[in-house]
Order: structure tokens, then C-alpha cells, then sequence
């Protein structure tokens, strides 16, 4: 099987939402955007999977190695880091990818939410930017977004988002959502529902 179709299949699995948001990406870079985010999925899973934070830091640096090695030769036998080679380089460099690793080595053992972790949000936001088209500070200003479940400190939400970075608004808003319903103490949705779907819906044509 094509290593692009088992791996966009893994991330419709893992995370639907992310994988609903990628179809709403420009033809040309939608292939790109779904080997991203699920790279970022697989760094996840890892840190999720690792009861021990060591094996899970030996299990991270394997992956930032790998990555790196894109730069400089074929990738190996593993679907994704194929599909990463052939759909996101050389638009991002294998180094580019690569600096995801901070992004989850900071949440082992970690009890709270780690400010690198939020920062590291932001900084995939702006690869998926650079992938999309789109303007790199708006994409950052979404990343913290998406990763804290609001905008700013307390502020309401900004104006409309750019067309090109719809797909990663559709993301934050969604977080959005989520933290809403966790502060009023109400369950959350099941992922993919009718009415998150009609949401991303919505921002997908309005921008907002």
C-alpha cells in the first residue's frame, strides 16, 4: 500500500478531527498537511504509550534522528518518514521537522502543561503555515490557541482568519469548544459530531 494512504488512514483512526480539518486545505498542499500532523500524532502517541519517561525520551530521539536523515538520504521502510519525503520535503527540511521532538520530550513526567509544549504548538502551526501558504505570525497566534483552548489572556476572539490557514482556525476553535465545555462541567462531545462538524463548517467559509 501507498505509505501516504496508510498513514492519512492511521491519522483518521487516531485524531478525525485533524484529519476532517486537513480536507479543508488547498488541493496542492493537503498531502503535505496530513504527513504533518501525523508526524505530530505519532510523537503524541509516543509520549502517551512511554510509562517510562526514559524509553519514551530514547523512542523521541529516534524519531528526531530519523528525521534529520531525511535531509541527507532515502527514507527507510517506515510509512510515514516515506510519506514525509515525498509530500512535505523540500518545502520543510527534515531539521524543520526534526524540532517537533521539544515539543513532546517536555511533557514526560510532566504534571502540567509545560509552556514549551504551548510553544511547541505554535511552532507546528507555523510548519503547517509554511506548507499552506499562509502568514506565519496569524499561524502562531492559532497555535497557542489551539494548545490553551482560548485566545490571549481571556480576550475575545480575533477577526476573520485568511483563507489559507482556515484549516488550522477550524483547530483552535474547536480546543475552544472543548474548554468551554470542560469550564461549565459538562462532558465533552464525541470527536467528528454533527455539530462540531457543522462548526468547522462555519469557520471554513467564514473565517471565524
Amino acid at each position: 500500500m501507498d505509505p501516504f494512504a496508510i498513514i492519512a488512514r492511521e491519522l483518521k483512526q487516531r485524531d478525525r478531527e485533524r484529519w476532517l480539518a486537513c480536507l479543508y486545505a488547498a488541493a496542492p498542499a493537503r498531502p503535505a498537511l496530513v504527513a504533518l500532523l501525523a508526524l505530530d500524532s505519532e510523537l503524541a502517541h509516543v509520549v502517551a504509550s512511554s510509562t517510562d519517561p526514559m524509553l519514551g525520551e530514547i523512542k523521541l530521539a529516534w524519531w528526531r534522528d530519523r528525521l534529520i536523515e531525511l535531509d541527507t538520504g532515502p527514507a527507510p521502510a517506515q510509512p510515514l518518514l516515506q510519506a514525509l519525503q515525498a509530500r512535505v520535503l523540500p518545502r520543510l527540511s527534515g531539521a524543520d521537522l526534526a524540532t517537533l521532538e521539544d515539543r513532546w520530550l517536555c511533557l514526560l513526567g510532566a504534571e502540567d502543561l509545560p509552556s514549551a509544549h504551548v510553544e511547541g504548538g505554535a511552532a507546528l502551526f507555523v510548519l503547517a503555515a509554511r506548507l499552506l501558504g499562509g502568514d506565519l505570525a496569524e499561524a502562531a497566534m492559532l497555535g497557542r490557541a489551539w494548545m490553551l483552548g482560548r485566545w490571549g489572556e481571556g480576550q475575545g476572539v480575533p477577526g476573520r482568519t485568511s483563507i489559507l490557514l482556515r484549516p488550522l482556525r477550524v483547530l483552535a476553535e474547536l480546543a475552544a469548544r472543548d474548554a468551554a465545555h470542560h469550564a461549565a462541567g459538562r462532558p465533552l462531545e464525541p470527536r467528528g459530531n454533527a455539530a462540531r462538524q457543522w462548526l468547522m463548517l462555519k469557520v471554513v467559509a467564514f473565517g471565524r
